[in-house]
């Protein structure tokens, strides 16, 4: 199912990926301690440059140096494998001074720096990811140009990537077997994670897309309206000029279910129009409903941080942006140009080595 665009068709092409350098995401989280002479505790953190690895793949590779087992290595988010990334990585190593990191060497990623922290990285610990990313052999300059000020100044669907979701969508056909009960194999965490994401990931998209289609992304009675810069969101129930103007002003924003087992956030038109969609899917609904999976919400709508755009040749492009945590970059990309991901070694799923399968990840996790 094609999602609905926010601008339309965009008019343009150009080829995204045409190597790895052409993509870089760094994480942006600030050490907890960052006074060198204060820097204690059973936790080495380590910021790592990686390319052609993914992030579970790393972990693997500090825990091996370390003499940990896996669990002892944590992060706060994936990244992509085909691309330059720089995150923060926490080893769990009680009473030990730090290990020479530096004289681990590996072809697909390296140890930049070190230090002594008392708690461990957390998942969902960083805030945002900053974006760096080339297009070459654009097709039609001007309508890049004007594409490029249209998302800057409305925004873009914020849509999970198709990555999420499996080569071809496996993914959720997967999640629909495994809650039919017709999965012989025992899933461990990660793939029982893996299947419940894709499935409200799958959901929240088609409601935005619907709520694109009929041009309702304006507040309506009844809307779960998110508080930007926070997880917390309130129903609206009366609509007056103070919070259209919060609206415009971007001090709230509309949002979309991500359906579980408890009380639906929103209510009256928009809870009916949300649940239909969803009730499309009663195989999905119905898994996530026996799984006890919290309701949640996520903002319907994304807005680039700090947005630049240089051209580097006639027909390359540099965009330079940072997006919240869990906002994926292929949304940004997909209402720019026509083909976003269609250009070689664009798509995370290929060419998996030494057990280094990759994940998503052209998202800010």
């Amino acid at each position: 199912m094609t999602e609905a665009y926010l601008h339309g068709m965009p008019p343009c092409r150009g080829q995204f990926k045409a190597s790895a350098d052409d993509f870089q995401v760094t994480e942006q989280l600030e050490l907890p301690v960052t006074d060198e002479s204060q820097q204690v505790g059973e936790h080495q953190w380590l910021w790592v440059k990686k390319l052609g690895a993914n992030t579970a793949f790393v972990a693997g590779q500090l825990a091996k140096f370390a003499g940990v087992k896996e669990r002892d290595v944590s992060f706060s988010g994936l990244k992509d494998r085909h691309a330059v990334t720089y995150q923060w990585f926490s080893v769990q190593l009680p009473g030990q001074a730090l290990l020479p990191w530096e004289t681990l060497e590996h072809p697909e990623f390296s140890v930049e720096k070190a230090a002594l922290q008392p708690k461990k990285l957390k998942t969902g610990t960083h805030r945002a990811n900053h974006f760096v990313l080339k297009i070459r052999q654009i097709d039609d300059v001007e309508a890049f140009n004007q594409r490029w000020l249209q998302i800057v100044e409305q925004g873009v669907p914020n849509y999970f990537g198709a990555q999420r979701f499996g080569h071809n969508g496996q993914n959720i056909e997967q999640a629909k077997r495994w809650f039919a009960g017709q999965l012989k194999r025992r899933l461990n965490r990660n793939q029982i994670g893996l299947y419940l994401s894709a499935a409200r990931s799958f959901l929240f998209n088609q409601v935005v897309s619907e709520r694109i289609s009929q041009q309702r992304l304006t507040p309506e009675l009844g809307d779960a309206v998110m508080l930007q810069g926070s997880q917390s969101f309130f129903v609206v129930d009366t609509l007056d000029a103070s919070l259209l103007e919060r609206y415009s002003q971007g001090d709230i924003m509309l949002t979309a279910p991500l359906p579980g087992n408890d009380k639906w956030a929103s209510t009256e038109a928009i809870a009916e129009l949300e649940q239909s969609i969803c009730q499309q899917y009663p195989e999905l609904m119905e898994g996530l409903a026996k799984q006890r999976i919290d309701h949640a919400r996520r903002p319907l709508l994304l807005k680039l941080q700090s947005p630049q755009l240089r051209w580097l040749t006639d027909d390359c492009a540099e965009l330079e942006f940072s997006l919240p945590r869990g906002s994926f970059a292929t949304s940004v990309l997909r209402e720019l140009m026509q083909d976003a991901m269609s250009t070689p070694n664009s798509n995370p799923n290929s060419e998996p080595n030494q057990g280094n399968q990759a994940h998503d990840e052209v998202v800010s996790q």
